[in-house]
Formats: C-alpha cells, sequence, structure tokens
C-alpha cells in the first residue's frame, strides 16, 4: 500500500500574533507542539510548510486590525524559537491591498500554493494535511476551511486540526468555540499533535 504524504501547515507563528502589536494570549505555547509534529513529518519525508502575513505598509487591512506583519520588519519574522528547516516551504499572504487570512491565497517566493503543494500526486495517493498556528478564529480558521472546501469531494485528503498547536483572539466569548464548529462543520477533524504523531508513526 502506497504511503500517506503527510503535510504541516503552520499557520502565521509570527513575532507580532506572539508578543508584538496583535499578540494572541498564550501564544507561544503553541511553538513546542508545532516544531514537534514538524519535525515528525520531517522524518517521515513528508513536507512542511509555513505561512506568514506579508503586508505591505498601507492596506485597507489596516483600518480593520493595529499594523502588524510588514514585510520585512521584527513583527512580520516568525518567533525565534520555531525550528525552520531549508526545505520547509514559506507562503507569504496579505502581500497586496486584500485582508489575507488564508493561506490558500499565498504564495511561495517559487510560486508555490497550497493548492499545488496538497493536491495528491498519484490516483492513489492518500495525503493528511495537519494544521496548527495562530490564530484560531482568523486565520486558522480561514485556511483549514478553504483546504477542506476544495478538497471536499477528494477522498484521498484528510485534514487534521491539531487542537493543541492553535490559540484564539477571541474577539467575543465565543470566537473560539464558534471557529471550531466551523471547521467541524467543514469536515476538518480535531487530534491532538501526539495523536498525529502516532498516526504517523503507525502508518509507516
Amino acid at each position: 500500500m502506497e504511503k500517506p504524504n503527510y503535510i504541516f501547515v503552520g499557520v502565521d507563528p509570527q513575532n507580532d500574533f506572539i508578543d508584538g502589536s496583535l499578540a494572541v494570549a498564550e501564544a507561544e505555547q503553541i511553538i513546542e507542539p508545532v516544531n514537534s509534529i514538524a519535525d515528525e513529518i520531517r522524518k517521515h519525508d513528508g513536507t512542511v510548510v509555513f505561512t506568514r502575513d506579508w503586508h505591505p505598509e498601507k492596506t485597507p487591512h489596516f483600518d480593520k486590525w493595529p499594523v502588524h506583519c510588514v514585510a520585512n520588519t521584527r513583527g512580520a519574522e516568525f518567533h525565534k524559537d520555531l525550528n525552520i528547516q531549508p526545505d520547509d516551504i514559506i507562503i507569504n499572504k496579505g502581500t497586496g491591498q486584500t485582508d489575507g487570512y488564508s493561506g490558500w491565497e499565498g504564495r511561495s517566493d517559487k510560486g508555490e500554493t497550497l493548492e499545488s503543494i496538497i493536491e495528491p500526486k498519484t490516483p492513489h495517493e492518500k495525503v493528511k494535511v495537519f494544521l496548527g498556528g495562530l490564530a484560531t478564529d482568523f486565520c486558522v480558521k480561514s485556511t483549514a476551511r478553504d483546504i477542506a472546501e476544495h478538497f471536499k469531494d477528494d477522498r484521498r485528503v484528510t485534514t487534521y486540526l491539531l487542537i493543541d498547536a492553535i490559540r484564539a483572539v477571541g474577539l467575543t466569548p465565543t470566537a473560539e468555540e464558534e471557529a471550531l464548529s466551523a471547521m467541524k462543520e467543514a469536515g476538518i477533524l480535531a487530534i491532538s499533535t501526539e495523536e498525529a504523531k502516532k498516526m504517523i508513526q503507525e502508518t509507516i
């Protein structure tokens, strides 16, 4: 049986969302589980992708939010403890005049997109996509739902949300719960990073 293709998408683990202008409570706690699942996936010849907000200095997005993750500033850099390897793919989003919540809209410097990375390469290839990052109720939700929506009729692709590797902005008391419900309704399966690692190890 063909081995599944494992992909991890780490959404926006950037300074401005951790200790900067748009800091999310407890955001630093995602770094350890994110590093852990990324390491496991690399060990099994999978693909590790990180998305990042890479905004211009002026964008309508900043009418809604404090200025954050302006390209080539400290705030846009990945957190210092994030383990990024040379073969990992970096997807830039929000580079124009759009909000850029979803990593689906972004692309790497080489033109790679989440669609081109996740799309099964053979008729029988199974692809398992794991997501973590910031923030649950905005960019994680948007990215996860776009992946699930695109592949909803393709049973080869399964999307998992790593529940211990996400944190929410929580603009309202129910925002996080609503985001989790929306992802569940989209067919995304919520598991822990330890459950994900065990799954990867057992299918080898």
